[in-house]
């Protein structure tokens, strides 16, 4: 080591010095001063030499020690800067993937990156890779609008095939009209085609288009709710009550009608086939409520909740969503009430099943006059040109008898009234959404007859003999 190097040298200078000295003394003789004199000449500048070297090696140890401090002093400068190098790409990394990136792929304005990048070259990369994302998005937002068209128009095309089956079999009923057979299978097959027909809806509402059909009159609540049972399979377990005289505007008819179908379909499908599905309709403060109770084994706490916000509308279902098992049902609900401001709730029902609660809100009603007030005849449906190619053209003839006898729902019972100045016009579209587009006219008419029928106090309610849905399964 050097500090016992350092020990070592002066003692042995100063051995040396002495040996030197000694020498001549030691050798005696004439020159023995002189030998003496220049020995201790000799030790005295060796021991200068000695003082010096050590001198030296003093200052080049202080030397070294002060360039260990330095390096170590450096070390930690070092040290200190990459780790807030590190904490800075971190934190410019997290801003990337949590702000700057959602961003770019919500199609929003990008925020400069935080904090301001140092490094020229990993921003530049930033934004290769933020561009690379937005392409991304825009590519895929491409496919799923082509594959919304895609589905809309096949939608419209299968609404319109079932449209002509519903005329195939009024005109198979018209031209038989003594033959019993043919007419129980023209109700068949035109129950079968209203099914059909609403399920494709389902599709294009989905796809966020209207329904199609526009209606020019409001209608009475409880003939909606009949109009809606006509289109589910087990429409005859279906038993509605409430007040009569209260009717939903023009702009509304269809969306109910397809809402009380959607939720209809999940009741009797979730309830014992022996049982009925009560509905009633009562006037309310804010409006006018809608109730359909079923008596079912009912849903868990977890279910009904996620059940609920899509029904309500909060939590909005896209194809991606539907699962592998498509459920379209509560989605295309919920659809409805997100665009027309309904208020649509699901809670336990007193029956033992779930009680699906719709309130629609007062300024999308009308107020009927009561029974014996004298109207005339009510028109049908706004149905303008079909969309779909081979669908039934704007100029087909509607004859209410004929629809109206091959109709398995024909409510009956309730006298003819029309609508007195109401509480809302509603014959306006909802802003924010657009015109509606035209829809195939098929279905417009016999539910033009339907409401019709059931305004000129039909009595008879005629038979459907297809089995009701069995079956206890998952709401859809």
């Amino acid at each position: 080591p050097l500090s016992l190097r350092r020990r070592l040298v002066r003692p042995a200078a100063s051995l040396l010095a002495v040996a030197a000295a000694a020498g001549p003394w030691a050798l005696g003789g004439a020159g023995a001063g002189w030998a003496a004199a220049c020995g201790a000449a000799a030790a005295a500048a060796l021991l200068a030499l000695v003082d010096r070297l050590h001198g030296a090696l003093r200052d080049a140890e202080h030397e070294m020690l002060a360039c260990r401090e330095e390096a170590a002093r450096h070390d930690a400068e070092w040290r200190a800067y990459c780790a807030a190098q590190d904490a800075r790409r971190e934190e410019t990394v997290r801003h990337l993937a949590e702000v700057r990136f959602p961003a770019a792929l919500a199609g929003e304005p990008v925020p400069a990156a935080q904090p301001p990048e140092a490094e020229e070259s990993v921003a530049r990369w930033h934004e290769k890779l933020l561009a690379s994302g937005a392409q991304v998005l825009r590519n895929v937002r491409e496919r799923e609008e082509s594959l919304r068209l895609v589905v809309v128009a096949l939608s419209r095309r299968v609404q319109a095939s079932s449209h002509r089956i519903q005329e195939e079999m009024a005109g198979m009923e018209a031209r038989h009209p003594h033959l019993p057979d043919v007419a129980e299978s023209g109700m068949r097959g035109d129950h079968a085609a209203a099914q059909q027909a609403r399920i494709a809806q389902s599709l294009a509402v989905l796809c966020g288009e209207w329904p199609g059909q526009q209606w020019q009159k409001p209608h009475a609540l409880v003939d909606v709710v009949r109009a809606g049972a006509s289109r589910i399979v087990s429409y005859q377990r279906v038993k509605v009550s409430g007040d009569q005289d209260v009717a939903a505007a023009a702009t509304v008819v269809e969306p109910l009608v397809h809402v009380v179908a959607e939720l209809l379909a999940n009741a009797t499908q979730c309830a014992p086939p022996t049982t009925h599905v009560e509905v009633t309709v009562r006037p309310v403060t804010r409006g006018a409520v809608i109730e359909i109770d079923d008596a079912g084994l009912g849903m868990d706490e977890y279910t009904l909740d996620r059940a609920r916000e899509i029904a309500s509308g909060k939590r909005l279902l896209g194809f991606a969503d539907l699962g592998e098992v498509p459920q379209t049902g509560l989605a295309v609900v919920g659809r409805y009430a997100e665009r027309h401001d309904l208020k649509i709730d699901l809670m336990p029902s007193p029956y033992g099943g779930v009680r699906a609660v719709v309130l629609v809100p007062d300024a999308l009603l009308h107020t009927l006059e009561p029974a014996g007030v004298p109207a005339s005849r009510q028109p049908g449906p706004d149905t303008g040109d079909a969309p779909s190619a081979g669908g039934p053209g704007p100029g087909r003839a509607e004859d209410d008898g004929p629809a109206a006898s091959r109709r398995p729902t024909a409510p009956g019972g309730l006298p003819q009234r029309r609508s007195s100045r109401g509480r809302r016009s509603g014959a306006e579209p909802e802003a924010g959404h657009g015109a509606p587009e035209p829809a195939p006219s098929g279905d417009g008419a016999w539910m033009g007859a339907l409401f019709a029928g059931s305004r000129a106090g039909q009595s008879a309610e005629p038979e459907d003999t297809a089995r009701p849905a069995a079956g206890r399964g998952g709401r859809c």
